[in-house]
Formats: structure tokens, sequence, C-alpha cells
């Protein structure tokens, strides 16, 4: 009688022991295709930055500015869709007249 306890107490800590494996093994393996998901979705970023031309002048006075600290600000935030597709049209639009303007470059050969 104590052969047959001490068998089913061994299969119980087994099975338990393969069960808690494999749930450590499943939720490791979600864990990394979150991971993988959420660095796909951050690799396409862009920067837009906008400033006013400076003359040789402006640009000499401000190198030379001694007491001048000079700070940048970076802001963001997360877009839904419907503003993506709109920046993305936008940015289409931008692109379009843009070609629109620079003259085609003549190809000799």
């Amino acid at each position: 009688m104590k052969n047959t306890i001490a068998n089913t107490m061994k299969s119980g800590l087994i099975l338990s022991t393969a069960l808690v494996a494999g749930v450590l093994a499943i939720g490791s393996a979600y864990t990394q295709v979150q991971a993988q998901d959420k660095q796909d979705n951050v690799a396409v970023q862009s920067v837009t930055i906008v400033a006013k031309r400076m003359s040789e002048e402006q640009k000499i006075a401000f190198d030379t500015a001694q007491d001048a600290t000079h700070v940048v600000m970076i802001s963001a935030k997360r877009l839904t869709a419907e503003q993506k597709m709109a920046m993305d049209k936008e940015d289409q639009f931008e692109r379009s007249q843009l070609a629109e303007k620079t003259p085609a470059r003549r190809v000799q050969g």
C-alpha cells in the first residue's frame, strides 16, 4: 500500500512539475511575441524640424554667444489610425507638390 501511495505522489509531482513548466514556457513565448510586436510598431518614426533660415551673420552671432544655453524640447503623442492616415495623405500630397516643382534631370547616355 505504501508503494502505491508513493507512486501516486511521484506521478502527481511529475505531472505538476510538467504543468508548471508548460505554463511558464507558454507565458514566456507569449511575452516574446508581444515584445517583438511593439518593436515592429515603433520602428517607423519620423521627426519634422521647423526653423527659420539664418544669415551668415546670424549664424556667427549664434555660435559665438557665450551665455546662451540652448534647449530642445521634444514632445510626442500616440496617433489614432485616422490621424495616421491623414498624415500619410498629407505627406503624399507634399511629395507630389515637391516633385512638380523639381525639374526632371536629363540623363545623358
